[in-house]
């Protein structure tokens, strides 16, 4: 049976590995919100921030709340923004709501504009629009 200390050690080497090197991804708060409007109209302000130690470009991307299908009425302004490390931007989402339905949720996901590798890292989020008097 090996010694406490050759199984205790390693473990911890990479636990220690673990919390120093910490993955980074950009941001998006918040990552869900509602809200009522008075129209069939609905705007959120929205903070993309940039973790990386470098200056990055990403593109906003508006999608259906199964964040994969592309989606219309949606407007992202700016949707594509350059930010300096360590910095973060307010964006504005606006999105139509059919007065038929008084409701309407959205995704949004923030992508790097150009990035290496098979893996393409997006952070999203979810924001539902009520008409007011729909029940919200």
């Amino acid at each position: 049976m090996p010694s406490l200390k050759l199984v205790i050690a390693p473990l911890i080497a990479v636990v220690g590995l673990a919390v120093a090197s910490p993955v980074l991804a950009q941001s998006l708060s918040p990552l869900e919100k509602s809200g009522l409007t008075p129209s069939d109209k609905k705007a959120f302000r929205l903070q993309v921030g940039n973790p990386y130690d470098h200056k990055m470009t990403f593109v906003l991307v508006p999608l259906k709340p199964d964040y994969q299908t592309p989606i219309d009425g949606v407007v992202v302004k700016p949707a594509k923004l350059t930010m300096a490390p360590g910095f973060t931007r307010p964006v504005i989402v606006t999105f139509d709501i059919d007065p038929t339905k008084k409701e309407r949720t959205i995704a949004l996901c923030v992508m790097p504009a150009a990035l290496d590798g098979p893996i393409l890292p997006r952070v999203c989020g979810r924001y539902t629009g009520r008409m007011a008097g729909a029940g919200g």
